[in-house]
């Protein structure tokens, strides 16, 4: 019966058509990390910690404290901070978005991330005391710390890959003639002792 069934199907078949078979199924390439310090051009990374470093400026450090020389800096954080409460759920809002764009520009290890994230809960606890939560904020800038904390990963990377790629390019020096004199072995008695001091002497 099944080979009947089989030989109807075939004389119903549109003429020209071919048994479909399975395609197999092309393997996938894992996509490269856009984060990955080792694949991104040195220009790239350049641009992105401009943007970092904007964006931190903006948050801690874009204005300056009249009659300081400029030394006393703060910025939209510290301003929105001086609304009680309110003020510093804002602050730990923008600076969780600012740690989240840190990691969205660049592959953040999990202890820098723990740093991160303990600079911003100090900056928020400490800045519930009212007036002297304020001035710990001005002083403090979270944003910036973490900011710092990004650069020196950076830096850290892009020194040790190029300390890699140097070392891969440096020849191989061969030591000198005088490491291969052979050893001659040296017979008892007057001329034994003089063969050997000669020996000592050329090495």
């Amino acid at each position: 019966m099944r080979g009947h069934k089989t030989q109807q199907q075939q004389q119903h078949a549109p003429h020209g058509s071919h048994p479909q078979t399975p395609h197999a199924s092309k393997p996938q390439t894992p996509r490269a990390d856009k984060r990955d310090l080792l694949t991104m051009n040195q220009a790239e990374v350049d641009k992105r910690l401009k943007r970092l470093r904007r964006q931190a400026k903006f948050l801690d450090s874009c204005l300056y404290v009249p009659c300081t020389c400029k030394r006393v800096r703060l910025g939209v954080d510290s301003l929105v901070g001086l609304v009680p409460v309110i003020g510093d759920f804002a602050g730990v809002i923008m600076a969780l978005l600012f740690v989240s764009m840190i990691c969205g520009r660049f592959h953040t290890p999990a202890s820098i991330k723990t740093q991160m994230f303990l600079n911003v809960a100090l900056d928020f606890v400490i800045g519930l005391v009212p007036v002297l939560g304020d001035i710990f904020d001005i002083l403090f800038k979270a944003n910036m710390r973490n900011l710092e904390l990004i650069e020196r990963h950076v830096n850290e990377v892009r020194s040790s890959a190029q300390a890699i790629e140097l070392g891969t390019a440096v020849p191989k020096v061969k030591a000198p003639a005088s490491a291969y004199i052979p050893r001659i072995p040296i017979k008892k008695g007057a001329a034994g002792r003089i063969l050997e001091r000669t020996t000592a002497s050329a090495a």
